[in-house]
This record gives C-alpha cells, structure tokens and sequence, in this order.
C-alpha cells in the first residue's frame, strides 16, 4: 500500500503537470506496474524475514531449554535464579536438587529409548508440581533442580514431598510397571548472602 501510495503521488504531479489529459490511465497503469512488482517482492522479502526470525527463536529455545524435558537447561536456570536471588523484591527461597534413583539401571536393562521416555516424563512430573513463578531445569543427566520463589521450610518440603509422590505414575506413563521409579531430592533454604552455587553445593 505504501508503494502504491507513493508511485500515484509521483505519477499524478508529474502526468498532472505534463499529460492531463491521460491522468486516470497513467495512474492505473502505474498501480498496477506497481502490485505486478512490489507485490512478489514484498511477499519474498517478508517471507526470508519471517524465516530468519522463525530460526533465530529456534535458536534462542535451544540455547535456553532443555531438548529432552522442555524444562530449563543448566545455563539458563543458574542465570534466572540469581537474577532473582539478586532482585530487591526477593525475600526467601530454597532449592530442590533431584536425581533419578538407579537410573543407569533403567537405561542398561530397557535401553535409551525408555530411559529417555522416563526423563520426559520426570520433567513433567516436576513442572506439574510446582507453580508458574518457580524455576525447573534439568541441569545435566537425570539431576534436575527447581528454584522455588518466596518458599519457606514448610512450602518446599511440601514441594518436594507432592514431587516424590507424583514421580509413581511415571512407570505406569512409560509402560515398565515391574520397575519403581524414585527420585532423591536434597532441600536447601536460601540464607543471607548465599549464592546459588552455595546452595547446590550444601
């Protein structure tokens, strides 16, 4: 439309000063020259742009999220959760640092597939367990960890607690009923002047 806009104004100063008498033709034949032109070009530009912003989001998620689990990944979880330690607005916290009991027992005796099935459906477990304004990853193998936000000693043993239970229906989602699927989880509170990494490391 802008393109169109613009070549009419050209052509009615300039066919309006010098050929009148052929004005309503030269301004037809000038818009549609203009569509005929503007109009593919217009849609392949807008479509290699459409692309390249399609890729660079694809790029961004795989940078910042786990493939396997859609959860967090690593990099992503240690900078959002000290964004948050390090915001004027954070009170109290805690960190719930987990590990798939045995796991390299599920992936020897019903292979990677299975094995990764019961990843994806872990990070499930755990997103379902927590609420929106908390932090999941799964921050390497099957250790994963959450960054619980304003949550003291009673909430994250809560957390936690709902997070164990619900890891039982994994195997039944995965179809292995004769192998129960645990998960070890270590609590730690957010104290004064702690960083994360204290944390993850107590």
């Amino acid at each position: 439309m802008a393109a169109i806009i613009g070549a009419d104004t050209l052509t009615l100063v300039f066919y309006g000063i010098f050929f009148a008498d052929r004005l309503l033709l030269d301004l037809f034949v000038t818009t549609v020259i203009t569509v005929a032109v503007g109009f593919p070009l217009g849609y392949f530009f807008l479509r290699q742009q459409l692309k390249l912003a399609l890729m660079a989001a694809k790029l961004d998620r795989a940078a910042r999220i786990d493939h396997l689990t859609s959860l967090a990944n690593r990099k992503t979880f240690f900078e959002e959760a000290e964004a948050i330690v390090g915001s004027e607005a954070f009170k109290e916290g805690a960190v719930l640092f987990m590990d798939a009991d045995h796991f390299k027992s599920i992936n020897d005796t019903f292979g990677h597939a299975i094995g990764d099935a019961v990843l994806q459906e872990m990070g499930s477990v755990i997103r379902s367990s927590i609420r929106e304004s908390d932090l999941a990853a799964r921050i390497g193998g099957e250790e994963f960890a959450v960054f619980l936000v304003e949550a003291g000693r009673d909430k994250t043993l809560e957390v936690a607690e709902r997070i164990r239970q619900n890891m039982r229906g994994v195997r039944r989602a995965v179809g292995i009923e004769d192998r129960e699927i645990t998960v070890s989880i270590g609590i730690c509170l957010h104290g004064p002047g702690q960083t994360l990494d204290d944390i993850l490391l107590r």
